[in-house]
């Protein structure tokens, strides 16, 4: 009956066994799931740094042979057999656990010296409640930081770039207009008109230059928040209608069509009337330079709680590829192109102001829609 039973059995972990071998992909699945490779990689890891390992290998077969010898001094012989099983129950488990918290050990150490040497690939496993968990959670969570840095110091890198090659474009082609109309205006045989048609030009381009360069030195302040706010109560609703009325004009020379809406009730705000005023300015002046003609412009400005709302919406003439929040970076244009007259800084001052004031600005982006939410 026994032999029966054990040919059965026999029979049994064949068949097994044969399609355990036949399938490589369900062999190597069941593999990684035994007992056995479990244990054998935890005795890779435990012997990964084998300077610690062997010293502690060595302290427990000291530990284990004092153990054993003062069996063997104090008490009968008989009592090493339950001092054997005693390590057998109780000894191997803790060993092992050891063993596996020695490699775990050793896989930090090994990671940390990956992150001094900059390799930032995979985590550390971060199961448990152990001071080695929480320590493998924290070098977790400083590699996140250095990535996140590493990733905004080539963002700032980049901008950079493009700052100084922008700055560069928008500063050079008024200057070298200016350069090459004064050259034509040296000429003696020049008649009134050319001479008077060229000083306009050069009118224009250098009140053009001077525009750039303010807004450059304004946006400077801004960033590095060396500028003073004189804040007083301020009726929102009747500035942003005097900052449209600056526009009337250009309104009614443009192909765009203005939906304005505004309550009638003032909304007011202890804000920099001045510099809210600039806010908008920049705002209406982007509508005018992005927006694509015979389309419609909606403005509007509502109390929300303790805050007023204003959002500008326009449809876009450029297409906003990239991110979004790079719009807000110094110099940077829809119109990559840079064709149009906007000198890039207007979004990043109207930010600033927005930030000095403890508020919030926005941008929503859906497809050629081109939405600019201000809070205050």
């Amino acid at each position: 009956m026994l032999n029966t039973f054990f040919i059965a059995g026999t029979l049994v972990q064949a068949v097994l066994l044969k399609d355990f071998m036949k399938d490589p992909f369900k062999r190597n699945e069941k593999w990684e799931k035994a007992l056995l490779y479990r244990g054998w990689l935890t005795l890779q890891e435990a012997f990964a740094n084998r300077h610690l390992t062997t010293k502690i290998i060595l302290l427990l077969a000291i530990t284990f042979g004092f153990g054993l010898a003062f069996s063997l001094v104090f008490f009968e012989p008989i009592f090493i057999i339950p001092y054997g099983i005693g390590f057998v129950i109780i000894g191997v488990p803790v060993l092992f656990l050891l063993f596996k918290q020695i490699g775990f050990f050793n896989r930090i150490v090994k990671h940390t010296e990956e992150l001094a040497n900059g390799r930032l690939e995979a985590n550390l496993p971060e199961k448990g409640k152990s001071m080695l968990a929480k320590h493998a959670q924290h070098i977790n969570i400083l590699k996140s930081g250095v990535k996140t840095s590493q990733r905004e110091q080539a963002k700032s890198e980049r901008l950079k770039t493009e700052l100084i090659s922008n700055v560069s474009h928008d500063l050079r082609t008024p200057l070298t207009s200016i350069i090459t109309y004064v050259e034509l205006l040296k000429s003696a045989d020049l008649n009134k008109d050319d001479r008077d048609a060229y000083t306009e030009i050069i009118d224009r381009k250098s009140k053009r230059l001077k525009v750039l360069i303010d807004d450059l030195f304004e946006a400077s302040k801004m960033a590095s928040g060396n500028i003073e706010l004189v804040k007083k109560q301020v009726d929102l609703v009747q500035l942003l209608q005097q900052a449209l009325a600056e526009y009337n004009e250009a309104m009614n020379e443009s192909n765009l069509q203005f939906r304005i809406s505004t309550p009638d009730t003032p909304i007011y705000a202890n804000v920099d009337g001045q510099k809210i005023w600039r806010m908008f300015d920049n705002l209406i002046g982007n509508i005018f330079n992005y927006s694509l003609e015979h389309t419609r412009v909606y403005i509007s400005i509502e109390q929300k709680k303790d805050t007023a709302m204003i959002i500008f919406k326009n449809v876009t003439k450029y297409e906003l590829g990239g991110s979004v929040d790079e719009l807000f970076e110094r110099f940077k244009r829809g119109d990559t192109s840079r064709h149009t007259e906007g000198s890039g800084l207007g979004l990043a001052i109207a930010k600033s102001i927005v930030d000095l004031h403890g508020g919030q600005l926005d941008i929503e982006v859906d497809g050629d829609l081109f939405k600019v939410i201000v809070v205050i």
